[in-house]
């Protein structure tokens, strides 16, 4: 059974050895590792949140809605977005001959997410660090300039940016190995599994880079 650490040495090998018995317990430990990341790091932000929900005047049972309701996505979003780049890439490798079970490629898929973990938890500490120990001063009164000048200062800043290069970064490393994981997965040669990575990431980076761009104060 190839461990987790022939992953980050040699996906190849590592992918190649998978295929026969492609398991979803390991792939789905993982992605919830990356669940209840997301989850504490919510519950961290929130004190901030609830600053900017008092101040424009909501009440405390539409803070706690809204707490439990984002409680959940927090949590659900990496299965989500697990099963949608999984569909993608099933469908692109699809296009270009690919052969195999859907099981396999989401098993493969998940995976590939291992970077990620440390993502999220890199994430989480930028944040914690801007909104819990740096602060963000929000206005006793939301008017719409002070919403302006509010909205502006949460998108701006270096924080943000290393926030966005985090993302960039462990995007690339599991898009890494994803190609992997598709070449195996979908029977594609590395170019294949490439132009099938490529082609997701890519539309998902472009986003992450206006994010950087904004926070940098050049768009």
């Amino acid at each position: 059974m190839p461990s987790v650490l022939s992953l980050l040495t040699d996906p190849d090998e590592f992918f190649r050895r998978r295929v026969p018995d492609p398991s979803l317990k390991g792939p789905a430990v993982v992605v919830a590792a990356i669940a209840v990341v997301s989850v504490v790091a919510s519950l961290l932000q929130f004190q901030f949140m609830s600053q900017v929900f008092e101040s424009g005047g909501a009440g405390g049972g539409f803070v706690t809605a809204i707490r439990a309701v984002s409680l959940v996505f927090s949590f659900a979003l990496p299965f989500v977005f697990w099963l949608l780049y999984a569909g993608l890439f099933h469908g692109i490798s699809a296009l270009l001959d690919g052969e195999g079970e859907f099981s396999t490629t989401l098993a493969l898929v998940g995976w590939g997410y291992v970077p990620s973990v440390l993502g999220s938890i890199a994430g989480a500490a930028v944040n914690y660090y801007r909104f819990n120990v740096r602060g963000i001063d929000v206005p006793t009164e939301m008017t719409m300039e002070a919403y302006q000048q509010f909205s502006q200062s949460l998108q701006t800043g270096p924080l943000v940016a290393l926030s966005a290069v985090l993302s960039i970064v462990f995007t690339l490393w599991s898009a890494f190995l994803w190609t992997f994981a598709l070449k195996h997965a979908r029977d594609l040669t590395l170019r294949q599994a490439a132009i099938t990575v490529a082609v997701p990431v890519g539309l998902g980076l472009l986003w992450t880079a206006r994010t950087l761009l904004v926070a940098l104060e050049v768009l």
